[in-house]
């Protein structure tokens, strides 16, 4: 195991130091679980002495005691029952306008070119980027935007990449002997509006790339703060019906946020917790693949919801739950999704501290904007992306952020709604949280949080098929004011 990447997978750092310390040890990954398994959610770098702690067998600190449910939601001697200040900036909820007609995909994808077109001219050098019509018996350095509507190899080993916009089309060439842009290229997915910057010679109507521009958000973007210390948490697919829904683990989160478990540091950060975010599939759901009746332990798709009102009704009622759907709920499949409709919201009809959100959607809890995605087209990014994998969820999400777009390409996994807004859009966020592929992984990236929280699903059939080991029961518990996530771990 490399001992750094593990650090990272949970969000920590590792001390040159306590890494020299780990690498003299015939057992270090052991103890660096262990340390794990122990470090305070207040401490974000392993350090010489946590190494030294596990090495004197220290007593381990963890949630193996559940404690009673005494009939209180929570143990906090006392209580602020005033949820923080948050608005829902953007959610597709009783605002679709869709019919899916051609029109609504020819003014769709109109938007986003616009769209993305603005955000690109803001990069160096594209400011004075051509329309492609003008382009015509031109020759010399030229910077232009467009759309890819076609991607190939050509018999000599070139990349070549069709660009449009409303004015034309040309064909862009990534020479294999420059072999940066070349690398580049392989990067280019169909859909995507790109900027490319190169060079029309001898009227040929060609342009061979030398440098391509996506409309990532600026090196020096920095993230929003809230005024006040607040704390939100962050989890992910729950899956509530399935019998791979792991009860055990999720009991011991339950009895923490509600003040039952824990040391004092522990019980202190759980009380502060204000909102309890969740990006997607609430419940297993039903038909969503095939043989999937083989893992329900719930087989009706009510009685699955009834499930997770009352699950999520053991939680304190004093923070409010934000519940967004993915995949696996009972809501249309192409996004953006809205939220659960009024009969499923009928069974959580006595909680009053619930917001149903759409996928995705963005929040401004206390001046922090948050974006909640499922992440369902992580899975198209795997497919189309070189040296991407399910294995680094977090390095995985930068794509949202450099392309500026939670779904790039359309006609694959994840199925679009051609609204006249487009949802998916990627504005300005400080964080965005996603789900879905049930690995845990968390990075910075242009000043952006990427938190993928997991799952609370152990491992099933499909996934062995897939060969995907998921990382369930963790929370991100995220410091609003001090832009500083903490990861607590409620399953090995």
């Amino acid at each position: 195991m490399e001992i750094v990447k593990r650090c990272r997978s949970e969000g920590l750092f590792l001390h040159p130091d306590a890494r020299e310390k780990l690498e003299g040890l015939k057992n270090p990954d052991k103890i660096l679980e262990e340390v794990i398994d122990s470090i305070s959610p207040d401490e974000s770098v392993v350090l010489p002495k946590h190494i030294e702690s596990r090495l004197e067998n220290a007593k381990n600190q963890d949630y193996d005691n559940e404690g009673q449910n005494d009939g209180l939601k929570n143990d906090f001697n006392s209580v602020d029952n005033s949820f923080g200040n948050f608005e829902i900036r953007k959610d597709i909820t009783k605002k679709s306008e869709c019919e899916g007609e051609l029109e609504n995909f020819l003014d769709y994808f109109d938007k986003r070119f616009k769209k993305l077109s603005q955000e690109i001219r803001k990069r160096n050098g594209m400011g004075r980027a051509r329309p492609l019509e003008s382009l015509s018996n031109f020759s010399g350095e030229v910077s232009v935007i467009g759309m890819v509507t076609e991607i190939r190899n050509t018999s000599n080993g070139h990349k070549l990449i069709k660009l449009e916009d409303k004015t034309g089309a040309i064909p862009a060439l990534a020479l294999k002997s420059d072999e940066d842009v070349f690398q580049e290229s392989e990067k280019v997915l169909l859909d995507e509006v790109i900027g490319v910057q190169g060079r029309i010679s001898n009227k040929s109507d060609l342009l061979i790339i030398k440098k391509i521009i996506w409309p990532d958000l600026p090196i020096q973007n920095e993230a929003n703060t809230s005024d006040t210390q607040r704390f939100a948490a962050f989890i992910s697919d729950i899956h509530f019906g399935s019998k791979a829904f792991l009860g055990e683990a999720w009991d011991k989160f339950v009895n923490w946020i509600n003040g039952k478990v824990g040391d004092g540091d522990h019980k202190e950060l759980a009380k502060k917790i204000d909102y309890l975010v969740i990006a997607g599939d609430i419940v297993e759901g039903v038909g969503i693949y095939p043989g999937q009746e083989e893992v329900l332990a719930i087989n009706s798709i009510k009685n699955q919801y009834e499930k997770a009102a009352k699950e999520l009704g053991r939680i304190r009622d004093d923070l409010k739950i934000f519940l967004s759907p993915g995949n696996h709920d009972a809501v249309r499949q192409a996004e953006p999704q809205p939220a659960l409709c009024d009969k499923m919201k009928e069974s959580f009809s006595d909680l009053d501290n619930i917001e149903f959100i759409g996928n995705p959607s963005l929040l401004d809890l206390d001046g922090v904007n948050t974006l909640v995605y499922h992440g369902r087209s992580l899975d198209d990014l795997v497919a189309d992306l070189p040296n991407k994998s399910y294995q680094e969820p977090a390095n995985l999400m930068k794509e949202y952020v450099k392309r500026r777009h939670l779904v790039p390409s359309y006609g694959k996994n994840t199925p679009i709604a051609p609204e006249k807004d487009d949802y998916l859009f990627v504005e300005s966020p400080d964080i965005i949280h996603s789900g879905h592929i049930h690995k845990f992984g968390i990075e910075r990236y242009r000043g952006v949080t990427l938190l993928n929280t997991g799952t609370w699903q152990g491992q099933t059939k499909f996934q062995r098929k897939k060969g995907i080991q998921p990382t369930p029961g963790r929370v991100v518990v995220y410091d609003l004011m001090n832009n500083s996530p903490k990861i607590v771990k409620f399953s090995k």
